[in-house]
């Protein structure tokens, strides 16, 4: 898929589990049924605390119930070997993701309402600070 149609899809995010540093996914996709982490990690210390961006504040907290549709961007080269919120380096090719105010480490569902397409991806690191967007995808995602 084009990276342009994950910026123009409109993208629903279903958090299905949070802190998945270190998670193993169990279960088949059969029936549809979407992964489930067994072996959550825990939150990376420092990634709660409310910060600011450009004048904006954000308050990182827990949201079992997050389910939002909205757009995508994307990150990469300019990033790509970089340190994350979490302290990992960016690897523009992996399935991860940046996202405003959910835990970090965490996994979630990510589904391009274009074609139906589902990811998940991990989400490792703060943003995307742009108007209008509600996750950062890595290249690989």
């Amino acid at each position: 898929m084009r990276i342009g149609q994950w910026i123009r899809s409109g993208l629903v995010l279903g958090l299905f589990s949070l802190l998945a540093a270190c998670s193993t996914l169990g279960g088949g996709r059969g029936g549809g049924a979407a992964p489930v982490v067994r072996d959550p990690a825990p939150i990376v210390s420092g990634t709660m605390r409310p910060y600011q961006v450009r004048g904006r504040w954000y308050t990182p907290k827990e949201q079992p119930d997050y389910d939002e549709v909205g757009l995508a961007s994307w990150y990469g080269d300019a990033f790509n070997g970089r340190p994350t919120s979490t302290g990992e380096r960016f690897d523009m090719r992996q399935l991860t993701a940046a996202h405003k105010t959910l835990p970090l480490p965490g996994l979630v569902e990510v589904t391009n309402l274009e074609n139906g397409r589902r990811i998940v991806v991990r989400v490792n690191d703060r943003g995307p600070f742009v108007d209008g967007r509600i996750i950062d995808l890595s290249r690989g995602a």
